[in-house]
């Protein structure tokens, strides 16, 4: 099946035909780094890695951006608060954004071009649009005059007076019209940078469509990003760049769902925010990595402890099935048959991870069955590496580097069952015996908040 993807701009399924023959250039809205960011705004980053790692298994070269936001209100109110430089804020929260994402086996990016390296270009953009009468200024800010694009409400089904706009000012000519550069206020300090309209700092909107203009000449294949930014935010990238440059910014615009609590979207400023890296701590980056990756990137997820223990027993069946295996993995070549197949023609439909989890677990549990009866052969012992391989190019829950070093001995096995069940009693003297046993064995136990961790001494 061709790589088929949902487009936004379109409302339905496409088929994916890159710019270039076999290179694809992707753009993310990324973080502002004024916080630690939560479960909510991984989801959004993990679907940026999937739709990386499916590219890449269809043979493209991948080109990927995803922008760093350290010039925003937010950000000015944390400097206020917490009386530290712009610099000292965002530079701790980036370093925590970076640590996260490689804890969540993310690919690395081509780029993460940060607000604070583009201001003198985005100087420039807005003058450019000035000239060209697209925008205004007003009381030392600029504005964007959406009555010049005449392509405007690309992803909503409302005419310009029917849309809801939050933003109520009076230096505005129209209600719909959006800022580019903003005019400095007491509350920014020393936070500002000067232009030919005074001095402010550029907008939100403005940052984005800048990146995209330098990095990728202001085209580019694929742009991603909650679903809350369809708009105002990626319509107004859309327009300024598209006024000038005079080509849709993007071909494919890619929008993920929420990750609710109760329903109800996480946000830091409801305080519904689950953090990430203790999530990772007790349940380790598999299992909350599969967690974002079980549901369809499309579909509204409630954050829910049931679903993160589920993930976590599906995670230990995949490593329990992956051990019966003692060839080396990395030396497999993908040679793919009907089942592979399958995997890959669920991912190529439009990113459907539970389909293709669900191809997954029921080849795993047909082998399952042959090595129970034992009549397991080489056929199925290579197709089993493949598949094995071909799942965690997409999903990299699987340490393979470790998967075979260690058997573990039956009567360790059982010691370790009778252990948690006399700490389920109280009885810690006997699971303290138990434990000593273990550890004559050459194996030791760690008591984490997900339960006990056998590891082998070295």
């Amino acid at each position: 099946m061709s790589l088929k993807l949902y487009n936004s701009l379109s409302s339905k399924k496409e088929i994916f035909k890159s710019i270039s023959d076999k290179r694809v250039k992707t753009y993310g809205c990324g973080p502002t780094v004024y916080n630690h960011l939560h479960i909510g705004n991984y989801r959004t980053f993990v679907f940026y890695d999937l739709l990386n790692r499916v590219l890449q298994m269809n043979g493209y070269e991948t080109e990927t951006a995803v922008n760093i936001t350290d010039i925003d209100d937010k950000i000015i109110d944390r400097v206020n608060h917490e009386k530290l430089s712009l610099k000292e804020i965002t530079s701790k929260y980036e370093s925590s954004f970076i640590e996260l994402s490689e804890s969540l086996k993310i690919l690395p990016n081509s780029y993460n071009p940060k607000a604070t390296d583009y201001v003198e270009l985005m100087i420039s953009h807005i003058q450019d649009l000035l000239n060209e009468d697209f925008a205004y200024v007003s009381n030392e800010s600029v504005y964007f005059s959406v009555d010049k694009d005449q392509s405007y409400e690309r992803f909503v089904n409302l005419k310009k007076d029917d849309m809801d706009f939050s933003d109520v000012n009076p230096d505005k000519k129209f209600i719909g019209d959006f800022v580019l550069w903003k005019s400095w206020t007491e509350k920014d300090g020393n936070i500002f940078w000067d232009s030919p309209w005074g001095k402010g700092r550029p907008a939100w909107h403005t940052e984005c469509a800048v990146m995209i203009k330098d990095l990728f000449n202001g085209q580019i294949d694929i742009h991603c990003g909650g679903v809350d930014l369809k708009f105002p935010h990626h319509e107004n990238e859309c327009a300024q760049v598209e006024v000038l440059c005079k080509n849709f910014l993007s071909n494919y615009w890619l929008h993920a769902e929420h990750l609710t609590m109760d329903d109800i979207k996480m946000s830091k400023s409801l305080g519904n925010v689950i953090n990430v890296s203790s999530l990772i701590e007790d349940y380790g980056y598999d299992v909350v990595r599969l967690f974002l990756l079980s549901a369809h990137y499309r579909t509204k997820v409630s954050f829910s402890q049931k679903k993160l223990e589920e993930c976590k027993k599906m995670t230990e069946k995949i490593n329990r099935f992956a051990k019966n295996f003692t060839s080396d993995i990395k030396s497999i070549d993908l040679k793919f048959s009907n089942e592979h197949d399958l995997f890959i023609d669920a991912l190529n439909d439009d990113l459907n991870t539970p389909e293709a989890i669900g191809i997954f677990f029921s080849f795993i549990s047909e082998m399952n069955k042959k090595i129970a009866k034992n009549s397991i052969n080489d056929s199925d012992k290579e197709k089993s590496l493949v598949f094995l391989k071909l799942f965690n190019s997409i999903f990299d829950i699987l340490d393979f580097g470790n998967l075979h070093n260690h058997k573990i001995p039956k009567e360790v096995q059982d010691l370790l069952v009778s252990r948690q069940e006399h700490r389920e009693k109280q009885d810690w003297k006997l699971s303290d015996s138990i434990r000593d046993k273990i550890e004559s064995l050459g194996w030791y136990v760690e008591d984490t908040a997900s339960g006990q961790k056998l590891l082998k001494k070295k």
